[in-house]
């Protein structure tokens, strides 16, 4: 600061004097330019009062616009950005910014979510919404989610992307904002209980509990709502019509980089990996799918690109096995891609050439079984299993499959590998085997309710399930479950968008809910009325102030 010296204006502040310079204040900030370059009467007092202004705050971004430093932190962040956004300082703004996105939580990201709004912050309320929908079964059950007015909840309660693991979780929250204030809120149960997609909730769920609640038997509309979706529930899935929004399942399906058949996918460390597979020729990147992220990005994918090969992953390495260039015969390729180092290596090949076999990995070792040796379409279907030792960079063969199968699912549930379906040479298999590892034998398992063609499956503790296509000249959309400790298999459902003949399966999440799990994820307290609200050191949403941060973060200075 200049201590005085020149200085042709006084900032005056609840008292407090400010001098500064015109000509600084004007090349720092939009506000002042506009003041001190037109006819406005403050252009020519020597002192100009900022009524709506905290002295403080003042003080700062008068040093900032004559040394560019400021210390910004969650004492100060709130008025300092009301007070940088209504003097137009947008380097200060930008700062504030980039301190409330690293301080967003959930106690707080529906209050920074509407600060961000009234302070025209586009990027920040993006990052505070975002946080909301991924973090939703956690903020709805916060204090700062029961201060919503009717607009903010049914406007989040109608949002697709709401992380949940069950409908039932968005039916808690509304009737958990309506009971916070029973006696002015029930007149909007209609509308906020409208954001509940009904069909999508449990049948068990519905009848045990909703049809239960008091407040939605005593209103007929409501009522109504909650009929609806049991009687979808007693519907064939063939008959069920499609409702619109009300049956639409909250998280929008993905549709991954580029459209592949005969292709492969793996899952390792967060991450969906694509590879191989052909539209009119071999597609040579890997498509991948952060889950953590919910993004999409390519990478290199095998050096030899082809379709009808197999992938496992093992220890951070992705591996994959045989394969053919479109039209030609298989290959005894084996590759290797490290996903730490993002880099391909070719190993030891396969002892024999194979394409549209099966490939796991179990105890740090890698087996292939099965497929077909020539091309896909006329040539030989295999019986033989390989395994291949990555400590030894070497591979030996194994006791071969009771039946000769290709395009079947393979997969390792209690150290046994479970040979599924499949074609063999006179057509579609339902049969089903297992490989136990420790006495190098193959058994024959319960087989599928029906002949499969092309078998993917995938497993989830002791249960494989299985989702099948081709049988005969028609096309199938079932779901089975194989219970491996039992023998026994179960249709489970229908695929909607089926018939499929060719499809990817993976296991990124096992927190699957089924519907007696309905009623435990909901917190069954009554929130407590809004007429007595607990303290809270944050703001409501609906203030102008963004909510301090309860993490209390060391301040951050630029």
């Amino acid at each position: 600061m200049t201590g005085g010296t020149l200085c042709d204006v006084i900032l005056v502040v609840q008292g407090k004097h400010f001098p500064a310079h015109r000509v600084v204040l004007a090349a720092a900030s939009h506000y002042f330019n506009l003041m001190f370059t037109t006819s406005m009467l403050e252009s020519l007092s020597h002192e100009v009062e900022l009524r709506s202004a905290e002295p403080d705050i003042i003080e700062l971004l008068v040093e900032f616009v004559y040394t560019a430093r400021i210390s910004v932190n969650s004492s100060n962040v709130q008025s300092l950005l009301d007070a940088a956004n209504q003097y137009q300082i947008e380097p200060v703004k930008k700062m504030c910014v980039e301190f409330l996105k690293e301080q967003v939580d959930a106690t707080n990201c529906l209050g920074i979510s509407a600060l961000a709004e009234c302070m025209d912050c586009p990027e920040l309320k993006g990052v505070a919404e975002d946080f909301v929908q991924v973090h939703f079964t956690e903020v709805y059950k916060l204090d700062e989610f029961l201060q919503l007015d009717v607009g903010q909840l049914t406007h989040l309660l109608h949002h697709d992307m709401l992380t949940v693991r069950a409908e039932a979780q968005i039916y808690d929250a509304a009737m958990r904002w309506l009971k916070y204030d029973v006696c002015s809120r029930q007149s909007h149960m209609v509308e906020v209980l409208g954001c509940v997609r009904f069909p999508l909730v449990s049948k068990t769920f519905l009848s045990k509990t909703v049809q239960a609640e008091p407040l939605i038997q005593d209103n007929p509309q409501c009522l109504k709502m909650v009929i609806s979706g049991m009687r979808y529930h007693l519907l064939s899935l063939e008959d069920r019509e499609d409702l619109g929004e009300s049956s639409r399942p909250r998280r929008k399906k993905h549709d991954y980089r580029i459209k592949r058949r005969d292709a492969w996918v793996v899952f390792w460390d967060n991450v969906v990996y694509i590879l191989g597979g052909s539209q009119l020729f071999p597609i040579k990147r890997m498509d991948c799918y952060n889950v953590l992220k919910d993004s999409w990005y390519s990478k290199l994918g095998p050096p030899t690109p082809r379709d009808s090969l197999a992938a496992c992953a093992s220890q951070g390495k992705i591996y994959t096995s045989g394969g053919s260039e479109v039209g030609n015969s298989a290959l005894d390729l084996f590759e290797c891609y490290d996903t730490r180092t993002e880099s391909w290596q070719v190993k030891a090949s396969m002892l024999m050439a194979r394409c549209s076999h099966g490939s796991v990995a179990a105890g740090g070792l890698v087996y292939v079984c099965g497929g077909t040796v020539g091309n896909n379409v006329s040539g030989r279907v295999l019986n033989s299993c390989e395994v291949y030792d990555p400590a030894l960079q070497q591979w030996r063969e194994l006791c071969g499959m009771r039946e000769s199968r290709k395009n079947h699912g393979l997969v390792v549930v209690n150290n046994r590998i479970y040979a599924i379906g499949g074609q063999g040479a006179a057509g579609g298999l339902d049969s089903v085997e297992y490989y136990h590892i420790s006495s190098n034998e193959w058994r024959p398992a319960a087989p599928m309710p029906w002949r499969g063609q092309t078998v993917k499956c995938a497993a989830v503790g002791d249960v494989i399930y299985v989702l099948a296509g081709f049988q005969g000249v028609g096309r199938l959309g079932h779901v089975l479950e194989y219970h491996t400790e039992t023998d026994r298999w179960v249709t489970c459902t229908t695929v909607r968008a089926c018939p499929v003949t060719n499809c990817l399966i993976c296991v990124v999440d096992t927190c699957g809910v089924n519907e007696d799990e309905d009623m435990d994820l909901i917190d069954s307290q009554t929130p407590t009325s809004s007429k007595a609200p607990p303290t809270s050191s944050k703001a409501p949403p609906t203030s102008s102030k963004a909510p301090p941060t309860s993490k209390a973060p060391p301040s951050a200075s630029s």
